[in-house]
């Protein structure tokens, strides 16, 4: 039986594909290696989103290089970037047997069985995308991703990704809903609903709505809590706000990318809002949601970006206290809008110097509101043992928050109910109760 490893980078859509791929793999008779050197087919599932991705990935294909000089293996590099540079991936030298795109994964076990050197072996013109039935985490049963979309429509002047993963193509309702209850017989608690925007879930084909989405999930399956990834403020409604406020299963947590404080940055970005609508739908949220776990993604030094529009970010950080954001400095990537007609005129040393003081606001930030959190009851699925210590769980709660707790037994499967009791460094502690 030959064994398979799949390297995965990027976003929580690449996650669920991997997971996909690893049951159509196993379906097929492959088994799961531990390791790439223990491995026969060595798989990449590619990020193109920011360039470092992209470099962390070229790195990894050298070491595959070397390792194919030491046994026979089948390099398969799928995924954003595929899509992107095929061609040149497969004509790298770095000994890439398969070149498979975003369309194709569902292919791939097809692709590896039929594999021949002499062909091509690119395969990124597809433009039919199927979904896949979902599988539970390969390291935690109780959880599970649901794709419900794939593609995007909003064309950011920043990203790449409607490029590469096509337009928005929503998911048959009743098919997620079958996902769903499908999942919940194989014992998952959690399932996170996956799509570039899934805010705009059902628009491209008449079907429900998200928040209709989240309802019938709620009420029609036995699954426990919901979450969703990711959200587009602009296509955030009231009555998104009315179903996680009064759903129990919705989680409470939300990823609301802002991306910048300042409106004129916001538009350059072709991020189609302003940000006191943002700051207007946050603070709805907030007033009928306790507890909220809220976090974001920041981009500085976009083009054009001046103090002042900076301040404008400072400012938003200060007025919404993220719980947690992510913080990057602007990197064009070819064949986007902003790289074709906006100077990247923002300095290396100015973006850095930004970053670094959106970090440093954000960890006091960070902290404040974790250190609230303390005498707080969550209920939370345990993750995994602690590196340093066996005895302590790493478990996320249902707003998304990591806890720490000791326990002899890792309880796969269970939900345990703790107490946050302190804050060490960046971590929240809990006793059971």
């Amino acid at each position: 039986m030959r064994r398979f490893f799949i390297e995965t980078y990027g976003c929580q859509m690449n996650k669920a594909d991997s997971l996909s791929l690893s049951e159509k793999l196993r379906l097929s008779g492959y088994s799961e290696g531990r390791d790439p050197e223990n491995s026969d087919i060595i798989i990449i599932n590619t990020c193109s989103v920011r360039k470092t991705a992209e470099n962390r990935i070229w790195g990894r294909l050298g070491y595959f290089k070397n390792l194919k000089r030491k046994k026979d293996i089948i390099v398969v590099v799928m995924g954003c970037m595929s899509q992107r540079i095929g061609d040149e991936i497969k004509n790298s030298g770095y000994g890439v047997d398969l070149v498979v795109g975003t369309f194709y994964k569902d292919k791939i076990p097809y692709l590896i069985e039929n594999f021949n050197k002499k062909n091509g072996n690119v395969f990124t013109d597809e433009k039919e995308l199927p979904f896949s039935y979902s599988s539970p985490e390969a390291g935690n049963p109780a959880k599970a991703f649901v794709t419900i979309s794939s593609g995007c429509n909003n064309f950011c002047s920043y990203c790449v990704v409607p490029y590469l993963r096509g337009r928005e193509i929503s998911r048959n309702s009743a098919e997620i809903i079958d996902d769903v209850v499908k999942l919940t017989q194989k014992g998952v608690i959690q399932a996170t609903l996956l799509g570039q925007n899934v805010n705009s879930y059902g628009l491209d084909k008449g079907d429900i709505t998200f928040p209709e989405l989240l309802k019938k999930i709620a009420r029609e399956t036995d699954i426990k809590w919901i979450k969703y990834l990711s959200s587009h403020p602009k296509d955030f409604t009231d009555e998104l706000i009315e179903v996680i406020s009064s759903e129990e299963k919705v989680a409470n947590y939300l990823h609301l990318a802002v991306q910048s404080g300042s409106n004129r940055i916001l538009e350059k970005m072709n991020r189609k809002y302003k940000i006191e609508d943002y700051i207007d739908k946050i603070t709805k949220l907030k007033n009928l949601v306790p507890g909220l776990n809220l976090t974001t993604d920041i981009i500085v030094g976009f083009p054009g970006e001046t103090s002042s529009d900076f301040q404008d970010t400072l400012n938003l950080m200060k007025t919404v206290e993220f719980d947690d954001a992510y913080m990057y400095k602007y990197n064009t990537r070819e064949n986007t809008y902003s790289s074709d007609n906006f100077a990247d005129d923002v300095s290396d040393e100015e973006k850095l110097e930004r970053l670094q003081t959106i970090i440093d606001l954000q960890i006091e930030i960070r902290k404040k509101k974790k250190t609230s959190r303390i005498g707080d009851i969550f209920e939370v699925i345990p993750e995994r043992k602690s590196k340093n210590n066996q005895n302590e769980i790493l478990g996320l709660t249902k707003e998304d928050l990591m806890i720490i707790y000791n326990s002899p037994d890792f309880e796969i499967g269970k939900i345990v109910k703790l107490k946050a009791v302190k804050l060490t460094g960046n971590s929240l502690f809990g006793e059971r109760v």
